[in-house]
């Protein structure tokens, strides 16, 4: 490698690490309210059905502007897209840590989802920008890992932090580092290096965004793949990031701030077992075997997690950490996605499959609410059967994402299904160029 080379890929580190900040602070962001839920009950004097709403607005907003997101990093470069989605995610949390309206602060939540719908297909398309296809999986690896840590940080770490300063103070700083992510975004990120075979390509072509949405959304392996997502994610949106604490709290009789610290093991799987699951995969050259076993272990660890737990705390940290590592389905369905599509569609095919899996908070989280309320009755809280009870729409979502696995998705045995062979040609021109580009 050369010393032009070894500049260039340095140079691409530091501007796709940055970019990753983003997914860690919308992560951070996401999962914060799991730790609040109570002091968010009192301030905005709601029940649980309220709570679930006010939760879920962020994943409505989050999972319809995936599309979207990804159409204007392909038409406006993921730079601008970044520069915008982080100041407004820094700006809607002021106004969340400042108002004692819900209206209000379910607004601020909202614009918070909607913007961050680019805060993980940003980086993956400035790496698709500055990075050979062969690097394509670590660095999906990688970000993924941010957002682990932003939520890791949103658990135990926030827990004492609000115990001493409040959580209002806490949202005030949040929302500082947004808008100095935005000022670092605008000085130090670049869409792609100059004259590379993306950037001539993207003055040549003239992107028709319909026929790009119609070839993903006719495609019928983007749904059963995106299936396959939503119940990767199901046990995450439930139970990491909104109702697991408190279950956590109640079950084993210990304080919140115990139960955050001890709910970080899903987090600290996943951050783990993520990249190791993308490798593993490409390694074994098999997609639906990897991800058939991780939706297997969520299935198991979640049913004796939630109907036969047992009573030792190092023994429901293991479920914990099982239940991290069910999620490592989450890359392998994008590595899915990327051997079903062409690089013309790729931005939006990413899009969907991501729409899919926060789908699983957008649908789920209200649904616990609801039961929860229901359960609960004329009691002041939810007790442990309660929560055994919402929480069985875990299990029903990973199971029906196995059968799906099983009878509809189809193994691509990590290589690109091109419709045409006229695309494969231009696929390994491309990967060719890019390469040597680099």
């Amino acid at each position: 490698m050369t010393s032009q080379q070894t500049h260039t890929l340095r140079h691409a580190s530091i501007i796709v690490g940055l970019s990753t900040c983003f997914y860690l602070y919308e992560f951070f962001l996401r999962v914060m309210p799991s730790v609040i839920t109570q002091e968010l009950m009192i301030d905005f004097n709601i029940n649980q059905t309220l709570l679930g709403q006010f939760l879920a607005t962020f994943f409505y907003a989050y999972a319809f502007a995936q599309i979207p997101a990804g159409l204007l990093c392909d038409q406006y470069g993921p730079k601008k897209c970044l520069i915008y989605a982080v100041l407004i995610c820094g700006l809607a949390t002021y106004v969340l840590q400042h108002t004692n309206n819900l209206l209000i602060a379910s607004s601020a939540r909202l614009a918070i989802g909607a913007v961050s719908a680019s805060a993980f297909i940003g980086p993956l398309s400035l790496s698709a920008r500055w990075f050979p296809s062969h690097l394509q999986a670590l660095v999906a690896g990688c970000v993924q890992v941010m957002g682990c840590l932003g939520a890791i940080f949103a658990g135990q770490p926030l827990a004492r932090i609000v115990q001493t300063w409040g959580w209002r103070p806490c949202l005030y700083y949040t929302a500082w580092i947004g808008i100095v992510l935005a000022v670092l975004f605008y000085w130090i990120i670049q869409d792609s290096p100059e004259e590379t075979v993306m950037q001539k390509e993207s003055k040549s072509e003239n992107i028709n965004t319909r026929d790009i949405l119609k070839q993903v959304c006719s495609n019928s392996q983007s749904w059963a793949i995106g299936i396959l997502a939503f119940g990767s994610w199901a046990a995450i949106a439930v139970f990491a990031e909104s109702w697991g604490i408190p279950y956590l709290s109640k079950l084993q009789n210990i304080s919140v701030d115990q139960a955050a610290e001890q709910a970080m093991w899903v987090w600290i799987s996943m951050a783990v077992i993520s990249p190791i699951a993308g490798y593993w995969s490409d390694y074994i050259k098999n997609r639906k075997k990897p991800i058939l076993l991780f939706l297997s272990i969520g299935l198991v660890a979640s049913c004796i997690l939630l109907y036969c737990p047992p009573s030792q705390s190092w023994a429901i940290s293991t479920l914990l950490f099982m239940i991290g590592v069910s999620s490592a389905a989450q890359p392998i369905t994008f590595g899915l996605v990327n051997d079903h599509h062409n690089t013309q569609t790729m931005a939006t095919a990413l899009s969907f499959n991501n729409m899919a899996l926060v789908s699983s908070a957008m649908f789920l989280q209200p649904i616990v609410g609801i039961l929860l309320d229901l359960f609960q009755g004329v009691q002041i809280e939810p007790s442990l059967l309660d929560y055994q009870l919402a929480f069985t729409c875990i299990p029903i979502s990973i199971g029906a994402s196995i059968l799906v696995c099983l009878f509809w998705a189809k193994e691509t045995h990590c290589k690109k299904q091109p419709q045409t062979l006229s695309e494969q040609d231009d696929l390994k021109e491309f990967e060719t160029q890019a390469t040597s580009s680099i």
